[in-house]
């Protein structure tokens, strides 16, 4: 059936609203450890805060999540029809609804076109657009999607300042061993991407660093290698780079998540993939003190590795090209000290940065954010003026005409509503200091002269 085109919400400004949150992914999944931040926490005085869940393989992740919400804000919407599900969100009187998944696997999409909340934004899970009109906003930042950008979306982006992700580590990790180079007499590289991210071009750069750090080894972790031919083909297309199969190191899953952060201790240095760049993998590498050399594409999806390091102060590991890529790595393969005072100073470094501030994030970026939209919304203002040439009901399904990017300096929220919402955060927040990146982080590496020795910083 069509979308909705009335709800049974107040289009009022300054009052009380309530977010909904879809996903399939409430559980011990990437998504998780970014959207932990939004229901931890969300300003109960501004937000109530409903979970709609199409999670099939529910676990302890999910009993958290549960906990964060009343019993009767969590619904169990999977295997539902869509027009059931959507009637459900209309009639909680959501006003924002939050998709988390995009276009991957058992996502709610058809949910979202149907258009159960007036305002409805994506967000975490997806690197590029929805193509569905019926969904107004995409929450990003000016690092991966820049005013220039010419990636097209759908969705009008909302630009966070800073990072556009607010990361929350597992609540039980390892400690951060010594540098292994220095008690194994080579520098071990390593993946633990997806294996669909690491593409031909990909295998030729990573070949290119082995070739320059004579002796190095690169250890692979992947589901894949349960299969022995997959094991074969990707030492196949090393062996074409002139890379001996007993340089690699071919791992499968690992028992726990306790056990898959451990093996981060057998890595030296981190390569990331393109150009599709790693998201909760480059976290996991930099909480186990693994730095990370990563290039900068012209996509949203090949510059999530640049808005994470910038966020944590280490944008001098990003590369501009395949060059300055194999120059990085093998910088910090040739200067074991300075790398061994890094990995020690990595963890401090992510925890007390700006992607790690989970109550900062939420309350002076996320909510500011929400509040912004919905006072436009009350004001009449369409996220994006949807043109249709005939008279009939269009498609849900179908892409709304593109929106052109904010102008470059586009206040995000105007004057009197940034103070509005300033006061009312910090009613509820009183005492919680507002964290400076550039001190923490200043504080939290002793280390900055063999930083920039190791990483070539001015």
């Amino acid at each position: 059936g069509p979308a909705f085109t009335d709800w049974l919400v107040q289009p009022v400004a300054n009052r009380r609203l309530r977010i909904g949150y879809i996903s399939p992914d409430f559980f011990h999944h990437s998504v998780s450890f970014f959207c932990h931040a939004l229901f931890q926490h969300h300003n109960r005085e501004l937000f109530e805060i409903f979970i709609y869940s199409n999670t099939t393989r529910e676990d302890d992740k999910t009993a958290l999540f549960m906990s964060m919400v009343p019993s009767t804000h969590w619904k169990k919407v999977t295997g539902r029809p869509a027009r059931e599900v959507a009637s459900i969100i209309r009639e909680d009187q959501i006003d924002i609804l939050v998709e988390l998944a995009g276009h991957t696997a058992n996502n709610r999409l058809d949910v979202a076109a149907l258009k159960p909340a007036p305002v409805q934004i994506t967000y975490i899970g997806y690197n590029n657009t929805t193509g569905l009109g019926a969904i107004d906003y995409r929450i990003t930042d000016g690092v991966v999607d820049p005013v220039d950008t010419t990636q097209r979306f759908s969705e009008e982006l909302i630009r966070l300042p800073g990072c556009f992700l607010c990361y929350t580590p597992p609540a039980r990790i390892p400690d951060v061993d010594q540098l292994p180079a220095l008690k194994n007499g080579f520098v071990t590289f390593g993946s633990f991407s997806c294996l669909a991210k690491v593409t031909d071009r990909c295998v030729a750069l990573w070949a290119r660093v082995l070739n320059q750090v004579p002796g190095s080894r690169l250890l692979v972790k992947n589901k894949g290698f349960y299969s022995t031919d997959v094991q074969a083909t990707f030492v196949n297309k090393f062996k074409a780079h002139g890379i001996s199969e007993n340089r690699l190191k071919l791992m499968c899953l690992a028992p726990t998540a306790f056990d898959h952060l451990n093996i981060y201790n057998e890595v030296d240095i981190a390569l990331d993939t393109f150009p599709y760049s790693n998201t909760t993998t480059s976290c996991e590498t930099l909480l186990m003190g693994v730095p990370v050399v990563c290039l900068a594409g012209n996509t949203h999806g090949s510059r999530v590795g640049m808005t994470l390091l910038s966020a944590i102060g280490l944008m001098e590991l990003v590369a501009e090209n395949f060059e300055d890529y194999v120059a990085k790595a093998t910088s910090m393969a040739g200067n074991l000290s300075a790398l061994a005072a890094l990995r020690q100073n990595l963890r401090p470094m992510l925890m007390a940065s700006p992607l790690c501030d989970g109550p900062g994030f939420v309350r002076d970026k996320y909510e500011v954010a929400l509040l912004d939209k919905w006072r436009l919304y009350c004001d009449g203002r369409p996220p994006s003026v949807q043109v249709y040439q005939s008279a009939e009901l269009p498609d849900v399904l179908a892409p709304g005409p593109f929106a052109p990017p904010l102008p470059p300096g586009a206040p995000l929220v105007q004057a009197a509503a940034s103070t509005s919402v300033a006061s009312a955060a910090a009613s509820v927040a009183a005492g919680t200091p507002s964290l400076l990146g550039g001190q923490l982080l200043a504080a939290a590496n002793p280390t900055a002269a063999q930083h920039s020795a190791l990483t070539g910083a001015a």
